[in-house]
């Protein structure tokens, strides 16, 4: 297995993205801020475009592109939207947080938790609300950026497709106007009509065709390609129409690895035995909770016979490498006994729902560590 490719917390990576962001509009950062000399003024606004990695956007646009300035920053592990989400917005890094994947076990309410739906893995989406639990109490989290600017007179504004409110949004966005759009192409002159009343205002534009072409199709292929170059060109053509007076930054979540031995969890004889829990985490990022007399020579074998090698990291390791930045006591069990990251090439899918078997279809992956999935733009135009 090739080496594992580690975020950079400590100045190169969207946490010090979102630090840098709080320092600027005068509130206290949670962590490093950013090692670049980002430009702001007062009206800042910063679009997310899912699924889109450094390596895809230079390789589909080529370089140089038509923007002022372009980096190369990581992203967090496990490289997965709830969890960069919530990094970018509150400035901690995901160790602190705990919103440590898309599906994580909580032992205070003894299931698995969809965080993106924030309802058990097999229940409804928002069912924790609904159920009455506190999200805020689950997930240690005090303030996002959007409640610290609010604290301070400042207004500000999320565009996301629609349905896409509630679950997540309810941490990630607390203290934001959440607004629904059809297109990007509306949110953005939406966003700038917005920001265009105030003299100092954040404006967030969360995009998603790029990581939904890439999961199905794949990242290296065509439609993937087309999609990257229409989804940038709209995004920057668009920007310098109608957001000229404002400070626009466009970055990323992850990227994705081209997958093509997507394998079933729930067929592998035994892997319950050895178990506490079903494994969680992501497709590219899975925590297995052991059971007493499980050791993970045994998991490499049984994972073997089914084709599927990566690398097996204990808690403690995982934690002294770095890979969730600075750790919270409150979370850490959230990680489960042992991390396996498989190869390139290679996921690992437990299916909670006899219908999901849509989700073994997928060419593109993400939650690992290779280059592709943790490396992400950051540009200013």
């Amino acid at each position: 297995m090739s080496e594992l490719v580690l975020p950079d917390y400590s100045g190169m990576s969207i946490q010090n993205l979102a630090n840098t962001l709080l320092s600027h509009f005068g509130t206290t950062p949670r962590g490093p801020k950013l090692r670049l000399d980002l430009d702001l003024n007062d009206r800042v606004v910063l679009i997310l475009i899912d699924g889109l990695s450094y390596r895809d956007l230079v390789s589909v646009m080529g370089d140089p592109l038509p923007v002022s300035r372009l980096y190369r920053i990581t992203s967090v592990f496990p490289t997965t939207t709830s969890t960069v989400l919530t990094t970018l917005f509150t400035g901690l890094s995901p160790g602190q947080h705990g919103v440590l994947g898309p599906n994580i076990y909580i032992k205070e309410i003894g299931t698995i938790v969809n965080t993106l739906s924030m309802g058990p893995v097999i229940g409804e989406r928002d069912g924790l609300h609904k159920m009455g639990y506190d999200l805020k109490k689950l997930f240690p989290i005090k303030t996002t950026i959007f409640e610290e600017l609010g604290n301070m007179g400042i207004r500000s504004r999320v565009y996301v497709p629609k349905g896409l409110s509630g679950g997540l949004s309810r941490i990630t966005y607390a203290g934001a106007e959440i607004v629904e759009y059809v297109t990007p192409y509306d949110a953005v002159i939406n966003a700038a009509r917005f920001l265009g009343e105030y003299k100092v205002g954040f404006v967030h534009i969360y995009i998603t065709t790029v990581d939904s072409a890439a999961h199905k199709y794949g990242p290296s292929s065509e439609e993937c390609g087309a999609v990257i170059r229409e989804t940038v060109d709209s995004v920057i053509r668009m920007a310098k129409k109608y957001m000229t007076n404002f400070t626009v930054l466009v970055t990323a979540d992850h990227g994705h690895d081209e997958v093509k031995n997507n394998v079933k969890a729930n067929d592998v004889q035994g892997l319950m035995r050895l178990l506490h829990v079903p494994p969680y985490g992501d497709a590219r990022a899975i925590y297995l909770r052991l059971s007493d007399r499980a050791s993970i020579d045994e998991l490499t074998a049984l994972l073997g016979r089914y084709n599927v090698a990566g690398r097996f990291l204990s808690r403690d390791e995982a934690i002294s490498m770095g890979l969730f930045g600075e750790v919270s006591s409150d979370v850490i069990d959230r990680v489960g006994d042992v991390i396996f990251i498989p190869n390139s090439g290679s996921a690992f899918i437990y299916l909670y729902k006899p219908d999901s078997e849509e989700l073994l279809t997928l060419r593109g992956q993400h939650g690992g560590l290779t280059e592709r999935e943790l490396y992400i733009p950051l540009i200013q135009l």
